[in-house]
């Protein structure tokens, strides 16, 4: 069957600091498939990736993501070639550090003096780096009046801090800019909230992680398969240190709400449909009923279909691997995006023909294997 089967393409990509990377290849792959999505979605590096996807022409994406993330990134500490896993991990243990003391270019930069030394109540006492620098990055890689225009559709997740509410930014619905990609990758207590109207916003990921609910409630409601690009993965071995159970705990905080999410949009598009073709087989006396009016309200009958790309991290990826951002990792990572997208593509296991009723499946694929 066709691609043309669903009438929007859809793109969440997860939070993971600079496991982001990842993003790189799996857009690449989707865009070369044919795959150039309508709507993105992001929380947290997922919003930064959602905003370059979304305000650059489809054919200067991929350009624009790799130019992002080498302007982000410091020159490479060496390291030998061929180097073995520990060597790797070695060089990548350094180079998070060097993030940690040094922050990083056109990024985020370590606060100085100490929050605990400044002023009470100011951006610069509520967090430990400066990130003033991200908004001239974002506005020289993403051309917000295309998306402002509604050439493509950014939704962006983030926390509002005064009730811990997740709130969604949708470019259908206002004008989008610089600060509010920032308040989505607002992480505290390292980076300082951004305010909003009023409103001081953290990083989406303090809520979930997952950026799903925003393209799931968008409307009008059509036929939409989702590409969910997860950067956690949430099957793994039991940890034999402590740098296992840091790793290991990181991976399970930020899956197990993907999971929960997943399956609760799965399971209520499902419940959605199946209502939609109950009231359709209603007799017309029965279709004039208000309950039954309310419920066809809340009925929806189109599909929205999940591909959900897991990025399983390589051993040689550090506890710290959300804040290694070496040049190395972050080709690396791109290129296990881009293959593991790609299996996934080959296998295309959406386009099989499925029971009419059944509203919404989900097709997980883990380093490129679907499970």
């Amino acid at each position: 069957m066709s691609k043309k089967k669903y009438q929007r393409v859809a793109l969440a990509c997860q939070g993971g600091g600079s496991l982001g990377a990842y993003h790189i290849g799996a857009v690449k792959a989707m865009l070369e498939s044919g795959y150039a999505p309508d709507v993105v979605s992001g929380i947290s590096i997922g919003a930064f990736t959602a905003a370059l996807v979304a305000g650059n022409e489809p054919d200067q994406v991929v350009q624009k993501l790799e130019e992002f993330w080498d302007t982000i990134s410091w020159p490479d500490i060496p390291q030998m070639p061929n180097a073995s896993p520990d060597a790797r991990k070695m060089h990548n243990k350094l180079t998070s550090l060097q993030g940690f003391v040094f922050g990083q270019p056109n990024f985020f930069v370590p606060r100085f003096p100490h929050p605990a030394l400044q002023k009470k109540g100011t951006i610069a006492a509520t967090s430990f780096y400066d990130t003033s620098k991200l908004r001239d990055t974002l506005l020289k890689f993403v051309d917000f009046d295309r998306i402002n225009s509604g050439k493509s559709r950014l939704i962006l997740g983030a926390t509002r801090v005064k009730d811990g509410e997740l709130v969604f930014f949708d470019s259908a619905k206002m004008k989008v800019g610089p600060e509010h990609v920032m308040s989505s990758g607002s992480m505290p207590p390292g980076f300082p909230g951004i305010r909003i109207d009023g409103d001081l916003y953290w990083d989406g990921g303090c809520v979930s992680n997952t950026p799903l609910e925003g393209i799931f409630q968008a409307e009008p409601r059509v036929d939409t398969l989702c590409f969910m690009v997860d950067l956690f993965n949430p099957i793994g071995k039991e940890p034999e240190n402590m740098d296992d159970v840091d790793t290991r705990s990181k991976d399970i905080l930020y899956t197990s709400r993907t999971a929960h999410h997943i399956g609760h949009v799965n399971n209520r598009h499902n419940l959605q449909k199946a209502l939609a073709h109950v009231i359709d087989k209603l007799p017309a006396n029965l279709k004039s009923d208000p309950i039954v009016k309310e419920l066809k309200g809340f009925s929806n009958d189109a599909k929205f279909d999940i591909v959900h790309i897991v990025y399983d991290a390589p051993n040689y990826e550090v506890k710290s691997k959300d804040c290694e951002f070496s040049k190395s990792s972050i080709r690396d990572r791109a290129e296990h995006g881009y293959a593991d997208m790609n299996k996934a593509l080959e296998k295309s296991p959406w386009l099989q023909e499925r029971p009419a009723h059944v509203g919404s499946t989900v097709h997980k694929f883990v380093s490129g294997t679907q499970v």
